[in-house]
């Protein structure tokens, strides 16, 4: 049996009069050959260096999960050469970004200078 990704999305609006809800599930695409699960931590955040997401054996990324756990945690979906651009930030305790075919190289940087953000991501893709 082929492997598969869904993913599944539940939004609920409330306080601001009528209740929205936007709800979606859907199957990738792409047969997933290979994913990468991992729990880190920034190693310097006096520093403010960028790091790399570890894709282990993805080299076609299909679907990003990550969240930040206890500071918030810049993310860059497209990083060239030294220049960190923060294309978002995933807020600490705040909902986990779902990233549908990042095109780029993902780096990931803390959001305060000195803070050392945990983090996990799940990264789904093909070898």
């Amino acid at each position: 049996m082929a492997a598969t990704c869904d993913v599944s999305i539940i939004v609920e609006l409330l306080g601001l009069g009528h209740i929205q809800s936007f709800m979606t599930k859907a199957t990738d695409g792409t047969t997933p050959t290979a994913a990468t699960y991992n729990y880190r931590v920034i190693a310097d955040g006096a520093l403010a260096t960028p790091e790399a997401l570890d894709l282990g054996d993805v080299a076609t990324e299909t679907i990003l999960v990550i969240r930040a756990i206890d500071y918030d945690l810049d993310v860059d979906l497209d990083y060239v050469g030294a220049t960190f651009d923060v294309d978002f930030t995933v807020k600490a305790g705040e909902p986990a970004a779902v990233i549908p075919n990042p095109a780029g190289i993902i780096y990931v940087n803390n959001h305060t200078a000195t803070e050392t953000p945990a983090y996990e991501y799940l990264l789904i893709g093909t070898t």
